[in-house]
C-alpha cells in the first residue's frame, strides 16, 4: 500500500513541478498572457500533433487491432456511459447549456498517458508486481511493457475523439453568454472569441452569401433570360445545382469544425502505421527513421511540457486577476455557476465515474475470456480500471486556452482534481483493483 502511494505522489509531483515551474515564470514577468496564448497555439498546430503522429503510428499494427479490440470497446462503452449520466446529472442539476458542455467535456475525457504509465511503471517494480505475472515466465518488464502497450493503445481512441467532438465541446457557441469585466472587451461577444483554428471569415462567408450579390446573379438571369431562348429543364437544373452547391458546403464547413490539426495527425498516423509505410518510417535501419521520424518525436516530447508550463502561467495570471478583483463588484450567480459545475464535474469525474468502470471490468473477467485472452491478464484488467478512473485529461486546458472559453473553470478543474482528490483515489482504485485481480484471476 505504501509503494502504492508514493507512485501515485511521484506521478503527481512530476506534473506539478512543471506547473509551477511555468508559474514562477510567468511571476516573474516573462511569461505574459499574450505569449501564453501564443504558445498553447503554436502546441495545438505544431508539437501536439507531432506528439499524436508518434504514439500512434509507432504501435498500431492489423495484428493489434485484432488482438486488442476489447480496448476500443471499453473505450467507447465508457464513453457512452460517462455522457449518459452526465447528461442526467448536468439537467437534473439545471445547468445553463455551456455549461454542460464544461461538464461533459471533463467527465468523458480522462489522463489516458501520464498518470496510467506512471501507475504502471511504479506496480512493475513493486511487490504487487507478482500479482499481476500472466504466466509462470512472466517478468516485471514484460507487465511494465504490457501495461504501457494497452495504455497506448487506449490513448489513441481517446485522442481521436478528443481532439474532435471534445475540441467542439469547448470551443465557443453562437447561443453562449460570456460574462466578463468591461475592461476587456475583446472578451465580451462571444462570436470575437478565437475559436480554434478556423478562419472565422471563411466561415461567415460560408455561412452567409453577400445579398447584394445574389441580387445582381439574379437580376443578371432575369435579363439573360428575356434575350435568349430557356432550355426546357434550365430551372431544374440551376435549383438542384444550388442545393447540391450548399449541402457540398455545409458538409465542408462541419468538416472543418470538426477536424483540428492534432486529429489530422491521428489519422494520417493511423494510415502510416496499418500500411507498409510504417516499416519505412520506424524500421531502426531505413533512411527516414534516424533523421524524419526521429525529428517529430523529438518535436512531440515538447507538447506536455509545453502543455503545464502554460497550465502553471495561466495559474499564476488567474491569481492575480482574482486579487486585483476581490473586494470589487463581482458577479455572484456567475460564480455560483462556476462553482456549481466545478463541483458537479469533480463529484462525476472522480466519485461517480468509478462506481461505473469497476462493474464494467468485472463482467468481462467473468464472461469475456471465451472472446479475448487478454480476460485472463491481470495487467489488462488492472489498466482498464485505471484508465477508466483517472482525473480529467490535462491537455484539455490547451483547448481552453486557445478557444477562450472556461479556462477559470478548467484551472479549478484541474487544481481540485490533481492537487486534493487524485492521491487517495488512484491510490484506492489501485488497491481495488489488485484485489479484483487477486480474487478473480
Amino acid at each position: 500500500m505504501l509503494q502504492l502511494i508514493i507512485a501515485s505522489v511521484q506521478a503527481i509531483l512530476q506534473v506539478m513541478t512543471v506547473v509551477i515551474c511555468g508559474l514562477i515564470f510567468a511571476k516573474a514577468g516573462y511569461f505574459p498572457m499574450d505569449k501564453q496564448k501564443w504558445l498553447s497555439k503554436l502546441n495545438l498546430m505544431y508539437f501536439t500533433p507531432c506528439l499524436l503522429f508518434s504514439n500512434v503510428a509507432s504501435i498500431i499494427s492489423f495484428d493489434k487491432l485484432l488482438a486488442y479490440w476489447p480496448i476500443p470497446v471499453f473505450y467507447y462503452t465508457y464513453s457512452l456511459v460517462f455522457y449518459a449520466i452526465t447528461q442526467l446529472a448536468t439537467r437534473l442539476g439545471g445547468l445553463p447549456r455551456q455549461q454542460r458542455r464544461f461538464v461533459l467535456a471533463c467527465v468523458m475525457f480522462q489522463n489516458t498517458n501520464s498518470l496510467p504509465l506512471a501507475i504502471i511503471s511504479s506496480l512493475a517494480v513493486s511487490e504487487a508486481a507478482s500479482l499481476l505475472f500472466w504466466h509462470a515466465d512472466d517478468t516485471p518488464d514484460e507487465v511494465a511493457a504490457r501495461g504501457i502497450s494497452y495504455t497506448l493503445f487506449f490513448a489513441i481512441f481517446g485522442n481521436l475523439l478528443r481532439w474532435s467532438y471534445g475540441y467542439r465541446l469547448l470551443q465557443t457557441h453562437n447561443d453562449d453568454v460570456v460574462v466578463t469585466d468591461d475592461d476587456d472587451s475583446s472578451k465580451i461577444n462571444a462570436n470575437n472569441i478565437y475559436q480554434g483554428y478556423h478562419d472565422t471569415e471563411q466561415q461567415q462567408q460560408w455561412h452567409a452569401p453577400s445579398t447584394s450579390s445574389s441580387l445582381d446573379r439574379h437580376q443578371a438571369v432575369n435579363e439573360t433570360s428575356a434575350l435568349l431562348p430557356k432550355p426546357p429543364n434550365s430551372n431544374n437544373s440551376s435549383s438542384s445545382s444550388s442545393s447540391n452547391n450548399a449541402i457540398m458546403q455545409r458538409l465542408t464547413l462541419r468538416i472543418q469544425q470538426i477536424m483540428t490539426p492534432p486529429l489530422y495527425a491521428a489519422l494520417l498516423a493511423l494510415v502510416v502505421g496499418l500500411s507498409p509505410l510504417q516499416q519505412v518510417l520506424y524500421n531502426p535501419h531505413s533512411f527516414l527513421y534516424p533523421s524524419f521520424t526521429k525529428a517529430i518525436e523529438m518535436c512531440g516530447k515538447a507538447a506536455v511540457p509545453i502543455i503545464l508550463s502554460c497550465l502553471g502561467a495561466q495559474l499564476a495570471s488567474m491569481t492575480g486577476e482574482a486579487t486585483e478583483e476581490h473586494g470589487g463588484h463581482d458577479d455572484t450567480a456567475t460564480a455560483t455557476t462556476m462553482t456549481s459545475c466545478v463541483t458537479l464535474a469533480v463529484v462525476m469525474r472522480m466519485l461517480v465515474a468509478p462506481l461505473f468502470v469497476f462493474p464494467l471490468v468485472i463482467l468481462f473477467v467473468q464472461y469475456g475470456s471465451a472472446y479475448s485472452i487478454l480476460a485472463t491478464d491481470p495487467v489488462f484488467i488492472v489498466m482498464m480500471l485505471v484508465l477508466g478512473c483517472t482525473p480529467t485529461a490535462i491537455n484539455l486546458i490547451q483547448i481552453a486556452q486557445v478557444n477562450g472559453m472556461f479556462e477559470h473553470e478548467m484551472l479549478s478543474m484541474l487544481f481540485w482534481s490533481y492537487g486534493v482528490v487524485c492521491v487517495p483515489l488512484v491510490t484506492l482504485v489501485v488497491f481495488v483493483a489488485l484485489n479484483v485481480v487477486d480474487r478473480l484471476l
